[in-house]
């Protein structure tokens, strides 16, 4: 069955329905325009319900926060007096009884100076005068603690307690300015906390008032000219879409179908596209010459950008293009396998980018920040395993940074080659007892060479990153452990460097897509391999261009085996 496309024409059971496309089109984006109408009130409504919440929880934070501070000072000042009528009842009877008034008062005032410093936390001015507020406090406790020591001690306490007793008014006034200095900083606290929401409740108002004006006022303006402007447009469309026909010249394949789904026209770019002369395809079936007919009308409804399609028992990847008319259709195909594989190289680029460098980039960032925030707190060993962890995982992204950066000299052709003597054996040797200090747990390296081996021309850091990428491979996918071996191999006319796992094996169908840029055969991450997908890209890139060949040989589940072949030169 055909796909139904907006003005198309629609087959069902044999009959034939036809939907004007201008008519059409113009009820779609009437449609859309009047949802986009509802949309706006929507939003212009819940915005003031939004600013009436604001206003309303901005009155709780008032009632919960100001009142309350304010009913304390007062009470500081209730429970200073009762203080200081306990210690002087104190004086005057001696009766420990009498103390009952001074011990509730200072008790009671500990709790509302801990109860204030709750409710000033977050605001400077009210937080200075609170601590000022509990020195004051702290400094009169201890003076009529010092009284009330004297009264116990006997008649000279007594005579000692009533010539200090007037000594404390001082201290009695400072603390009441003090509160009373605090209950002037609130009552302005409060006129600011009113006056502010205030001005919110009246700005937010006005604005939403004013955008939701000009929002419904531009919303009606194109509900009622647009679709009228569009429906000409897609007429004049129509009728210019007969003059396609005689289109010989355009580098894409163009091709017309009839009512009746055959082939009406056939340009020389569809001949060389599809591979069928024009003489065969005019007046043939439409499904008959282009086998994936329906995949291409359905990717054009759709807004696909590519199509994949079989041609010769290869895929390409197709951007089609549908133009209708009353008489059939104008199909556009241009082949955009080039642009397909730079997209999906730019999409796993991405990917891999954000993936690979997210791990090591956290790491170093939650070990800094702990360091920071509690570096005095922790042990020497624990600070150095940070720092540790920070210095090997800004290795890694040195590593991932380093391969992107030689991927790119590849891609220019800007990739430096330093040629010299280099001696084979001591660099895998080398290369092996670096991989031992970074093997994960069960995985063992071992090495293996001929006694003697004739020094080759290559440039010994290109082949030793290579090397390096392979004997990385081969540890991250021995999941399970296992022996990986570098095995060094003289022949009379060059030198082969074998790197050998008993991991997880790669399927046949993946083992020549492993060479490419950005694939990973674990890209979901199922089996808990990660990597950017450039290590083995890289790797054959720079044995090309060293003049050798990187192969493989692998089995799933029984590991793999890469060879590097460099060849002997003067």
């Amino acid at each position: 069955m055909s796909a139904a496309l907006p003005g198309r024409t629609t087959f069902l059971r044999g009959r034939r329905f036809r939907w004007p496309g201008a008519v059409l089109a113009k009820r779609n984006v009437q449609i859309a325009f009047a949802t986009l109408l509802v949309l706006l009130i929507a939003v212009l409504a819940t915005g003031f319900i939004a600013t009436v919440n604001l206003y309303r929880s901005g009155e709780d934070r008032y009632v919960h926060v100001a009142l309350p501070l304010r009913t304390l000072t007062r009470d500081v000042l209730f429970r200073i007096t009762q203080e200081e009528t306990g210690v002087r009842g104190y004086m005057i009877t001696t009766n420990r009884a009498s103390l009952d008034p001074y011990f509730e008062g200072r008790d009671e005032l500990a709790a509302d100076l801990v109860r204030i410093r709750q409710l000033t936390n977050g605001r400077p001015v009210l937080e200075a005068r609170t601590r000022v507020l509990t020195a004051e406090a702290e400094s009169l406790r201890g003076f009529y603690d010092r009284l009330i020591t004297f009264v116990a001690d006997g008649y000279v306490g007594q005579r000692q307690a009533r010539q200090e007793v007037l000594n404390p008014a001082g201290k009695v006034t400072r603390i009441r300015r003090t509160a009373t200095a605090m209950q002037g900083e609130i009552d302005a606290f409060i006129a600011a906390t009113r006056a502010a929401q205030h001005r919110t409740y009246i700005t937010t108002l006005s604005l939403l008032g004013i955008a939701g004006f000009f929002a419904i006022t531009i919303a009606m303006s194109l509900l009622l000219r647009v679709p009228e402007r569009l429906r000409r447009a897609y007429a004049e469309q129509e009728e210019g879409a007969q003059a396609s026909l005689a289109l010989e010249h355009v580098s894409e394949a163009v091709f017309v179908v009839d009512v009746d789904e055959r082939v009406r026209y056939w340009n020389p770019a569809a001949e060389q596209l599809f591979g069928i002369d024009a003489d065969h395809a005019v007046g043939q079936p439409v499904r008959g010459i282009v086998v994936d007919y329906n995949e291409l009308v359905e990717a054009a409804d759709h807004g696909d950008a590519f199509v994949p399609v079989m041609i010769d028992a290869a895929e390409r990847w197709f951007a089609p293009v549908v133009s209708e008319f009353d008489g059939g259709s104008v199909i556009a195909v241009r082949d955009a396998t080039a642009g397909y594989a730079l997209e999906r190289a730019r999409a796993d680029f991405v990917a891999t980018a954000s993936h690979e460098l997210r791990t090591p980039l956290t790491a170093v960032y939650g070990g800094a920040t702990t360091l920071l925030a509690r570096g005095d707190d922790l042990t020497p060993m624990q600070r150095q395993r940070l720092l540790r962890m920070i210095s090997d995982e800004s290795e890694h992204l040195t590593r991932i940074v380093d391969q992107l950066l030689v991927s790119a000299q590849l891609d220019r052709g800007t990739l430096r080659i330093d040629e010299s003597e280099c001696d084979v054996a001591e660099l895998c040797a080398s290369v092996a007892t670096a991989a031992r200090a970074r093997a994960p747990e069960g995985v063992t390296v071992a090495m293996q060479a001929p006694s003697v081996v004739a020094p080759i021309r290559c440039d010994e850091s290109l082949l030793r990153q290579v090397l390096i990428n392979l004997v990385d491979n081969a540890m991250k996918y021995s999941v399970d452990g296992g022996i990986v071996l570098v095995r060094l191999r003289d022949e009379t006319a060059s030198v082969h460097i074998d790197v050998v796992d008993k991991g997880l094996g790669i399927p046949t169908a993946e083992q020549e897509r492993i060479f490419e840029k950005f694939f990973r055969l674990d890209a979901d991450m199922a089996r808990g391999v990660g990597g950017s997908g450039l290590g083995l890209y890289i790797s054959r890139e720079i044995v090309t261009q060293l003049g050798g060949t990187l192969t493989l040989r692998s089995q799933p589940g029984r590991g793999s085996t890469f060879t590097v072949m460099l060849p002997r030169r003067a």
